[in-house]
């Protein structure tokens, strides 16, 4: 019996939890993974359909991990004379997780509220494609001096029958990228001060109230002519203009969602700006709106759809809404990459499969993301990294109080 004890304990010693636990927590890990990037997919194809979007996530995963030894005994083997010692090592697991719908106001409205300017120049800091981000992040682009605007439409691009506002897409393809005369963006920070009431003499200025709320740095007081003082509020925007080769920048501004009206060039890059009464006169500028992250989404889904339609032709790729990269130099081959596209049963993935997921009776596959060739013999796919980005703004308007937790129900019988 104590050779037993013994060899139990060997046993137990050299067994390590070490390794299970970490294969238990991988799993758990590709299981939200793969949950997320069904349902992101399965909302971009809702969009598609003109369906309603769900969202839903998984807050935690809790596992529970048991590891025994079962009772040892002496095993004869049938016809044998020799004598083994059993030893049982028996493991159970058993995850549960919680499931919460995404359904509360806060989340809506982060969902439908146009994105921050800062998050369209943290994308292209990190090494986002310009172009990429242009399609995807802004919705439309006006030009105060004529009224005219340029929407950016997937059936607008393809210059079809039914585009809201039908254009030559040379004048859309101009409006939104920047491979071509109009030049790159460059951003500035800038603060808008808009004046608040009449002007005050020094002794209101002067007040331990006022001085009290300039604390809070929401408002600002400015020395203004005959030896007053304005009370402005502050606010930080963001400035983009566009720097093209023997021209002067042109500054683009967004109307309250990208800056505010615009500025004339010479000031793109100044700290502040008076608006209002008093401001200085605006010079030429064009205005640009952001997308809302539920616009995003709505915007692939048509993407799919006029993809879909278009007739492919035989021997080449399948049509998808493509760009180019980086601004092609002369004698260069040029270069396209596809923003977003799945592939259905029977067409070919020359980038390869990244995953897959079921939809509405059909199996979809998403290409892995790939360059475009030097060459341009084969086009790129920005599929997944599409798909990446807007993770991580669903995930932005996600908070804990827009997650509810799931409550426990028992059923008895």
């Amino acid at each position: 019996m104590r050779a037993l004890a013994l060899l139990a304990a060997l046993l137990l010693g050299g067994c390590s939890l070490g390794t299970t636990v970490a294969s238990q927590a991988g799993d758990y890990n590709l299981a939200v993974e793969q949950a997320a990037n069904t349902q992101l997919l399965r909302n971009v194809l809702r969009a598609r359909d003109q369906l309603p979007l769900h969202f839903t996530t998984v807050p935690q995963i809790r596992g529970s991990l048991s590891v025994g030894l079962s009772q040892p005994g002496i095993g004869i083997p049938v016809g044998g004379t020799q004598q083994g010692l059993n030893f049982g090592l028996t493991g159970t697991s058993s995850p549960s997780f919680d499931v919460s719908a995404l359904d509360t106001q806060e989340f809506t409205r982060g969902l439908l509220e146009p994105l921050e300017p800062d998050l369209f120049r943290y994308y292209l800091e990190r090494g986002y494609s310009e172009q990429l981000l242009l399609l995807l992040m802004f919705n439309s682009v006006v030009d105060p001096s004529s009224g005219r605007r340029v929407l950016n439409d997937p059936r607008c691009w393809f210059e079809r029958p039914d585009c809201p506002s039908p254009m030559p897409a040379r004048l859309i393809e101009a409006a939104f990228l920047t491979d071509g005369p109009n030049g790159r963006y460059e951003f500035h920070d800038y603060s808008a001060l808009t004046p608040l009431g009449p002007s005050l003499t020094q002794a209101q200025a002067s007040d331990p109230g006022l001085l009290a709320s300039l604390g809070e740095g929401k408002l600002t007081l400015r020395p203004v002519a005959g030896g007053r003082f304005q009370l402005y509020r502050q606010e930080a925007r963001l400035a983009a203009c566009r720097r093209a080769p023997r021209q002067r920048p042109v500054p683009v501004l967004g109307s309250g969602r990208f800056g505010g009206r615009p500025m004339p060039s010479e000031q793109c890059a100044r700290d502040e700006v008076v608006l209002g009464a008093g401001a200085p006169a605006a010079g030429p500028g064009i205005q640009i709106q952001l997308r809302s992250v539920a616009d995003i989404i709505r915007w692939l889904g048509l993407v799919l759809r006029v993809q879909q339609e278009l007739v492919a032709v035989p021997g080449e790729e399948p049509p998808c809404l493509a760009f180019r990269p980086t601004p092609t130099a002369e004698g260069q081959a040029a270069r396209e990459v596809c923003t977003f596209r799945l592939v259905r049963p029977g067409e070919a993935v020359p980038t390869g499969v990244a995953f897959e997921i079921d939809y509405a009776d059909m199996h979809w596959r998403v290409p892995r993301f790939a360059e475009a060739a030097p060459d341009g013999s084969r086009r790129g796919d920005y599929t997944t990294q599409v798909l990446a980005l807007l993770t991580e703004l669903v995930n932005l308007k996600k908070a804990s109080s827009a997650i509810p937790s799931t409550r426990a129900v028992q059923i008895l019988r």
